[in-house]
């Protein structure tokens, strides 16, 4: 938070291409680059504390940063359930002067891009009839929305090498806040892979955008208390797949998130983020090996560059599609585990919505399912 504030003041007085430019390079490469101001964030204090209280010189950084290193080690791989409690998940809100810099600083990406559009695939007609002495009137009003009250749980593709349409989700006024007013909030709730949270900083991260972990116990405990869900449903080996002008899809054995709908009615969205694949340079050298590696070990290793090859993403146009909900079957039973033929009818029409939403709005490429 004190790195990202600080730099949010230094270059508040710059041009906001400057800002946005800088947030992207570093949340961009957040796996790697992040290490930099890390490392560089304990420097600054580990050469405070030798200025403020003359630390012997004797006293390395090593000594004294290898304790705390330690016990925040063993705190987030061991000890920390924090990524497992849903009360009072979603994006937090800014409590006070330098969360709200830093979240400043955050969400200045989204000014890198020429453009972030949040495009509605569907609509929906109202029929109202008012009657006085004389004569009845029908009208008809048609609508794009997404009723607040009601439950979803939107599935977001593709990956890419980061799964930028993500973003939309957990901030507010995104274009996504704007076309679907009401939605964003504590009632929305990010999920993704548990190891995001045993990494250091990245874990940071996360909690900073809501969200908790993906285990079906978890996922349970959001939708019985109401919340809905966001979750990019390729996950790591989609991210495998991400290359310019492609558009490739994980989906033909990832069932959880319908039988999630299923279990407890909530409808399902599919969302699509057009140009997300075209953010950086991919290679496929030594895929097979890669792709292994992450089914065994749950592991991805995309080979990427983005501009000048940094981590700095491509300024491409980003379009958030957003399907019609598909309803689900009140269950009869809050939480009780649908029948697979169920699931299996819910998901080929989950693909088939995806496909059909696809095939209208993106005409440069064709979307395969995986």
């Amino acid at each position: 938070i004190l790195l990202s504030a600080t730099l949010h003041f230094i270059l508040k007085p710059w041009p906001q291409q400057l800002e946005a430019t800088i947030a992207m390079t570093i949340l961009g490469g957040f796996f790697g680059f992040l290490i930099i101001p890390t490392t560089f964030a304990y420097l600054l204090t580990y050469y405070v504390l030798e200025w403020y209280w003359n630390i012997p010189p004797a006293t390395t950084l090593w000594t004294l940063w290898i304790p705390f290193a330690v016990l925040y080690v063993v705190q987030i791989l061991l000890l920390d359930q924090t990524h497992r409690v849903v009360l009072n998940s979603g994006p937090p809100q800014p409590r006070y002067c330098l969360e709200r810099a830093a979240w400043a600083f955050a969400d200045s990406i989204w000014k890198y891009y020429p453009s972030v559009e949040c495009v509605p695939c569907f609509s929906s007609e109202t029929t109202t009839t008012s009657s006085n002495s004389t004569a009845a009137t029908t009208t008809t009003t048609t609508a794009t929305t997404l009723d607040p009250s009601r439950q979803y749980i939107f599935g977001v593709h593709p990956h890419g090498i980061h799964c930028i349409p993500l973003g939309q989700f957990t901030a507010k006024d995104s274009a996504f806040d704007k076309t679907f007013p009401g939605l964003y909030g504590p009632k929305l709730t990010g999920i993704c892979a548990t190891v995001i949270f045993k990494i250091p900083v990245v874990r940071e991260l996360f909690f900073h955008m809501g969200y908790v972990d993906a285990s079906r116990s978890v996922c349970c405990d959001a939708l019985s208390q109401g919340q809905s869900l966001f979750i990019c449903v390729g996950g790591e080996e989609e991210s495998l797949y991400s290359c310019p002008g492609q558009d490739i899809v994980v989906l033909q054995k990832r069932k959880g998130f319908v039988r999630l709908a299923l279990s407890y009615g909530a409808d399902l969205v599919p969302v699509f983020g057009v140009g997300n694949t075209d953010t950086y340079e991919t290679y496929s050298f030594a895929l097979s090996w890669r792709l292994w590696l992450q089914k065994k070990a749950g592991i991805a290793l995309p080979i990427f560059h983005g501009r000048w090859f940094t981590t700095l993403p491509y300024p491409v146009p980003i379009k958030l599609l957003v399907g019609k909900p598909i309803p689900t079957p009140t269950p009869k039973v809050l939480g009780a585990n649908p029948d697979d033929a169920l699931v299996d009818e819910y998901h080929a029409k989950y693909i088939e919505a995806l496909k059909d939403m696809h095939a209208k709005h993106v005409h440069d490429r064709t979307l395969i399912v995986r």
